[in-house]
């Protein structure tokens, strides 16, 4: 054609130089796709010298910066994969280990004092049980006696009941409970030495070391205890029956004196009963065999029932 080989090799260049440098600014312009990048790769090295020239401005070329996006997309991930699998799930079993922490210490500190218990007097258990069931039946028979059979109570009347049995479950279980015998020794101030002395379950309680002053501050102690849960039993016993007594007992006044009634029945009539039972029983079960003892103790607590429930109608009808 008349024109030098020289001259058509150079033109070639030149033109497949701009060629890749077209292509270069477009890619760095627009999203790059593994596509491209396998392209790019496979030039020969010639046009790959012309595309890194052309591309000098950019900080990376773009197969490079591709891959460190790429590294570090799947470094995130990696991340939040072993935060799934690993710490993540173990803060989470941490959280609800700790929201079971107070449930977990309330049944363990039940066990334990009901082992402390029953390691100190084998009986707890039969005294227990038979205190709860014994009041219950009693409650029974006597709201029977004076309302009739349950399928002719009015609402009212089984609203009553209900809240009788209530109360005299748990107060039967806090009386019996705190003024039981334990094997661990309780802490009722520092003695000689800094040494602490192990305070009385109950004011008949033996003990070589108990004065009759710490008799008497046990039956005090006992009086702090007790006062305020019959103050707390009677309110709600009051709030839960003005539904059906009417504005009477919202009254403020007669709300102090059920709570009155309600905190020397249980504070002082309670108290000194049980301190007194429990008395007996350990008599019964020093000098009786435990058939003998048994029978003995069903008897003592048959007794302290009803004058329970005597002193109880007493004191309401006093102060009420």
């Amino acid at each position: 054609n008349g024109t030098p080989c020289w001259s058509r090799g150079n033109r070639r260049k030149e033109g497949l130089g701009r060629t890749m440098a077209t292509i270069t600014a477009q890619t760095t312009k627009t999203k790059t796709t593994p596509r491209m990048v396998r392209g790019a790769a496979g030039l020969p090295r010639l046009a790959r010298r012309f595309a890194a020239c052309a591309s000098r401005g950019a900080a990376l070329p773009p197969s490079r910066a591709l891959g460190r996006t790429k590294s570090r997309d799947l470094d995130a991930t990696r991340a939040i994969s072993l935060d799934r699998d690993g710490s993540g799930e173990r803060r989470r079993g941490e959280g609800k280990a700790l929201d079971m922490v107070p449930l977990g210490s309330a049944v363990a500190a039940v066990q334990q004092g009901l082992a402390d218990r029953v390691a100190a007097d084998e009986e707890f258990l039969f005294k227990l049980i038979w205190e709860v069931l014994q009041d219950q039946v009693i409650i029974v028979l006597t709201v029977v006696a004076s309302c009739g059979l349950p399928s002719f109570w009015t609402t009212e009347q089984m609203a009553n009941a209900c809240l009788l049995h209530a109360t005299a479950f748990f107060n039967d279980i806090l009386l019996m409970w705190f003024l039981a015998a334990t094997k661990s020794p309780h802490s009722s101030g520092a003695g000689r030495g800094g040494k602490k002395k192990k305070g009385l379950s109950h004011m008949f309680e033996p003990s070589a070391t108990a004065t009759i002053g710490d008799r008497a501050k046990c039956w005090v102690d006992k009086f702090l205890l007790y006062a305020p849960l019959g103050l707390a039993t009677a309110l709600l016993s009051s709030v839960v029956m003005g539904r059906f007594l009417g504005p009477e007992a919202s009254n403020p006044l007669y709300l102090c004196k059920v709570g009155l009634v309600g905190l020397i029945h249980l504070g002082v009539s309670s108290n000194t009963r049980y301190q007194m039972i429990n008395g007996v029983d350990v008599l019964y079960y020093r000098v009786l065999d435990k058939k003998a003892a048994r029978s003995a103790t069903i008897a003592s607590r048959l007794v302290n029932q009803v004058v329970g429930g005597k002193l109880f109608l007493l004191l309401s009808a006093l102060i009420l």
